[in-house]
């Protein structure tokens, strides 16, 4: 958050916001490899994830222009997903002393990656207009699928109510009950223990 025009980060501002949440083997690994390469992970107070600005790009001399000879000024994004990785990263510049600004990483960063995802293999097929917090759904979609009960889900997502989690991704849960079905009729043929249970038998 901003206080008196100072980027600071803060605490969350509900209980449910204040949480921890599971982090799958993969993921932690290189969060393990990127603290290992934090210049300054000796510091507590230092930000995780630095901001950064774009490098002005050195001039082509080439200016695109459309049919009535007027100049063509691309979008940042568009230029930068049009590059490779490399040379993507060559064009930011990262401060170290200042956290993360979410509109700069936003115009930098996600937008170009997703356009170059995009490009790069069709088959991904994601949105051109995917917004950021989409990616929260995925995950929550993906846990679902991973076979998560809704209760942990809940947890993972900071809903105050299960009833919440099922409401946002019920189509997610539909289920034909085979299986649950299946194990609950088994439960009337399977003979059960009955210890010291004496059966009634009624007479004819």
């Amino acid at each position: 958050m901003v206080i008196d025009g100072v980027l600071s980060y803060d605490t969350p501002k509900t209980k449910g916001s204040r949480r921890r949440v599971p982090l799958p083997p993969a993921t932690v690994r290189i969060l393990r490899d990127y603290l290992a390469a934090h210049p300054r992970r000796d510091e507590p107070g230092a930000p995780l994830f630095p901001a950064s600005a774009l490098v002005a790009a050195k001039p082509t001399g080439k200016r695109a222009t459309d049919k009535d000879g007027k100049r063509i000024v691309p979008k940042a994004e568009e230029v930068l997903a049009a590059l490779s990785v490399e040379e993507a990263e060559a064009r930011l510049a990262l401060d170290w002393s200042v956290p993360l600004r979410h509109p700069s990483f936003y115009k930098a960063i996600y937008r170009p990656s997703v356009l170059r995802a995009n490009r790069l293999d069709p088959r991904a097929a994601l949105l051109p207009t995917l917004k950021f917090h989409a990616l929260r759904h995925t995950y929550a979609s993906l846990c679902v699928a991973a076979g998560i009960s809704p209760l942990e889900i809940a947890r993972f997502m900071g809903h105050a109510k299960v009833t919440t989690t099922l409401t946002v991704y019920a189509h997610l849960f539909e289920d034909d009950h085979a299986d649950a079905m299946a194990a609950l009729g088994a439960m009337g043929t399977t003979p059960v223990e009955t210890g010291n249970v004496v059966p009634i038998r009624l007479r004819g």
